[in-house]
């Protein structure tokens, strides 16, 4: 839930719109990333798809393909990002502005102090933030559609503050389908009519914020906290979180929310204490319930149907979550958190989230989860879990370290501000690996579907072994794989400065170098060639080290698990062959040097057949993934099998 970065963003955003570096400097997770390895050492690489097929398969089929949706829906440059242009209105006295017809703009739109912003029949595209704060600062759209093209989740956001108005009516807001944040604080007010959405509205609302919303296709989710209010009426979907505070209690039956006539929220309902927001629903169709609790509240929810939990972590050091699975049913329950006091009877609970703020570090094990983010400068390891996305993404920001271990996801990992993102051993079924603004992320040895992407000033580590598991002796093995340190600009000073490839064998200590030192980045490509001739067959680490060029030689490690056995093609007499394949490596195409050439047959490095060819010299691989293939050569007087090495273009 992003909505929670962005509640603190109000509290800072003149400063925001003044400097664009109020981040601090990074100091790299050496420890973090070492005690990674050293796991990986030890669980070779945990089966994490096995552990995944535990949870409810029919909801992970939606949310995967919910999800899969929003992504496909993208259909806009993935270039796109925030632009630090901000056009100011109110920065004068009685300043306003007119917008009508046709309208683009490359920046964030501030509305400041006595400022007024009218766009009235306007079809409009804004690829950054409109902010509307101050003691008179008013924005009405009217009879409008307004774009706000966004590349991933939440890059785009609305935000008043400071009595600040914002009326919407009779328009189209459109994000590319994807959540955005709306962020309602400090007096401000939003009122929306007759409002579709393209994307779904994640909404925060704090210190007396208020929101009213009459006829929206989707309302979105509404998260309450401090004396905030809402109205909602004749809508769709509405997700309504209840913020419970340090001494707060709630005791308290839900209703169904299919479909609702009239309910209201207090905290003069018995089973209401400490909780001072409102809010009422009339004729609502699709209504949800959702429960932040902070450490020190005291829930206990009966006879319910509870879309989310979203457990605030504040202060606490050394936490361990386990245990919590998405799609339960709780006949008397008591999470396991010591913590906060959370009781479930006769209760479903769809999705479970963990959110971590300033002063929380610690780890989270062996749960299915909707969504985990760090703020502030907290720190979670996410280790033998599977963030389903039923509840978002994962996400760090600000000055945390957010780590995914022998973890799976089922949507975006996405770093921010001058965070740093570790994703090791594992992977995601679905989603893609976003750093955005000063933030740094690691992949390592992680199954990704899309390349990771870096955008405005981070920067991304990236190290892979491709390898197959079983390898041959008594050949020359191609180490295959990425090691990469790439930056979206020159912020950060480091680069890429060397790689060392180096092998053990199981029960020694000493690791030994496959190759000599490498100097040069490797993208999905062949990294060294290892003689395995003299080695004895069994199990064997491969271990892959890259370090940057700055004085401390920052390190990131890798390793991988793999068997060499005898080769299963018998090619030891392939040196004394008169045939002969040119080039090789190769990016496709091969030539065979021999006579009378009857067939070819392409084999797969685990024997599977995949190709044949006749009466032919030259054949055309280039439809191939990168890798390692054998060609079985049949003449009129020899059958000769040859190795053959893929790369890419």
């Amino acid at each position: 839930m992003n909505y929670l970065k962005s509640l603190m963003t109000i509290a800072i955003a003149s400063t925001l719109l003044l400097s664009n570096n109020l981040y601090a400097q990074w100091k790299f997770p050496q420890d973090e990333l070492d005690n990674i390895t050293n796991n990986a050492m030890a669980q070779n690489e945990k089966d994490i798809f096995h552990y995944q097929a535990n949870a409810d398969q029919d909801l992970l089929s939606e949310t995967i393909l919910r999800q899969q949706k929003l992504i496909d829906n993208i259909a806009i440059p993935t270039d796109f990002s925030k632009s630090i242009d901000t056009l100011y209105i109110g920065d004068t006295p009685f300043d306003s502005v007119y917008i009508t017809g046709d309208y683009f703009y490359d920046g964030t739109i501030a509305v400041i102090g006595e400022g007024k912003l009218v766009f009235e029949d306007c079809t409009g595209t804004i690829t950054g933030d409109i902010l509307v704060y101050g003691t008179d600062a008013k924005l009405w759209i009217t009879n409008s559609t307004l774009s706000f093209p966004q590349s991933f989740w939440y890059q785009r956001s609305i935000i008043a503050g400071y009595n600040g108005v914002i009326n919407i009516s009779g328009s189209t807001l459109n994000y590319n389908g994807l959540p955005h944040d709306l962020v309602i604080t400090q007096d401000a007010v939003v009122n929306q009519t007759d409002i579709t959405n393209i994307g779904f509205t994640t909404c925060g609302l704090s210190l007396n914020g208020s929101i009213n919303i009459d006829n929206s296709n989707q309302a979105g989710e509404f998260v309450m906290t401090d004396n905030a209010s809402g109205l909602f009426m004749n809508s769709e979907t509405v997700l309504v979180w209840h913020h419970i505070p340090d001494g707060g209690i709630l005791d308290y039956t839900f209703p169904d929310g299919e479909s609702m006539t009239s309910f209201g929220f207090s905290n003069a309902d018995t089973g209401v204490t400490n909780i001072d927001y409102s809010y009422t629903i009339a004729d609502c169709t699709d209504v949800k319930w959702g429960l932040m609790p902070e450490p020190g509240s005291d829930i206990t929810i009966s006879n319910s149907s509870i879309r989310t939990i979203g457990v605030w972590f504040k202060d606490i050091e050394d936490f361990a979550v386990s245990g919590l699975v998405n799609n339960s049913s709780y006949t008397d329950f008591n999470a396991p958190m010591s913590s906060h006091d959370i009781h479930l009877i006769n209760t479903d609970v769809q999705t479970w989230s963990l959110y971590f703020f300033s002063g929380a570090t610690g780890v989270v094990n062996s749960c299915i989860v909707g969504e985990i983010g760090t703020m502030g400068n907290s720190e979670c390891t996410a280790e033998n879990c599977l963030i389903d996305g039923s509840g978002g993404y994962l996400f760090a920001t600000d000055t945390t370290v957010a780590t995914s271990a022998f973890t799976y996801l089922n949507s975006n990992f996405q770093a921010s501000g001058n965070a740093l993102g570790i994703m090791a051993y594992g992977g995601q079924n679905m989603g893609r690996c976003i750093a955005f603004e000063k933030s740094i992320m690691f992949i390592v040895q992680a199954n990704l579907l899309e390349e990771p992407e870096y955008h405005d000033d981070a920067m991304m580590w990236y190290l892979k072994i491709d390898n197959a598991t079983n390898l041959y002796v008594e050949s020359m093995v191609p180490i295959l794989g990425s090691a990469w340190i790439e930056k979206a600009s020159d912020y950060y000073p480091n680069e890429f400065g060397w790689l060392v490839a180096e092998y053990q064998a199981e029960g020694s200590e000493e690791w030994v170098a496959c190759a000599d030192t490498i100097f040069n980045e490797v993208f999905s490509n062949e990294i060294c060639q290892w003689n395995t001739t003299g080695l004895d067959q069994g199990s064997y680490t491969i271990r892959l080290t890259m370090s940057d060029n700055t004085v401390d030689e920052n390190k990131l490690e890798v390793v991988k698990q793999i068997v060499l056995t005898e080769d299963p093609t018998n090619i030891n007499n392939f040196n004394i062959s008169k045939t002969r394949i040119y080039p090789n490596p190769s990016t496709g195409i091969i030539n065979i040097q021999s006579d009378n050439i009857k067939s070819i047959q392409v084999f797969t490095i685990d024997g599977q057949q995949i190709a044949i060819y006749k009466n032919t010299k030259q054949i055309d691989l280039s439809s191939l993934k990168p890798g390692q293939y054998f060609l079985k050569i049949q003449t009129n007087s020899e059958c000769n099998t040859e190795r053959v090495n893929i790369i890419d273009k």
